[in-house]
């Protein structure tokens, strides 16, 4: 989490006191740029950018998932996962149907985020 600065207000009397503190904190939090649903055609290259934000520290590690799987390590998927002190990058050089499915990327200091992404067989869809 991040401190927020925080607000002092004091309130004084004839025989009280008073001294009210607000401090807010925001959790840590990933987010995967772009749309929560992204169409990519078949043949294209998938690339998932996760921003962390309001983190005080790098993450131990970030760990993608497709569904339920990790796949940072999955090379029979061709996936390549590429992280540093904010940012982490999953990249599906040649995505076909076998890629669709809910993507999430989850660091170890923050909440994590998700996507739902759809590969294309014909020629509507975005790239990349």
């Amino acid at each position: 989490m991040t401190r927020v600065p925080s607000l002092e207000v004091e309130i004084v009397g004839a025989d009280v006191t008073v001294t009210l503190r607000l401090s807010m904190q925001r959790e840590a939090e990933a987010e995967i740029l772009g749309s929560p649903e992204k169409h990519v055609k078949a043949g294209s290259i998938l690339r998932l950018v996760c921003i962390l934000r309001h983190t005080t520290e790098s993450p131990a590690y970030v760990f993608w998932y497709r569904d339920q799987q990790m796949i940072n390590y999955n090379e029979q998927q061709s996936v390549v996962v590429e992280s540093d002190e904010h940012t982490s990058v999953l990249l599906v050089t040649r995505a076909d149907r076998q890629h669709s499915g809910n993507y999430t990327c989850l660091p170890s200091n923050a909440r994590p985020a998700s996507i739902l992404v759809h590969i294309l067989n014909g020629e509507l869809g975005e790239s990349g």
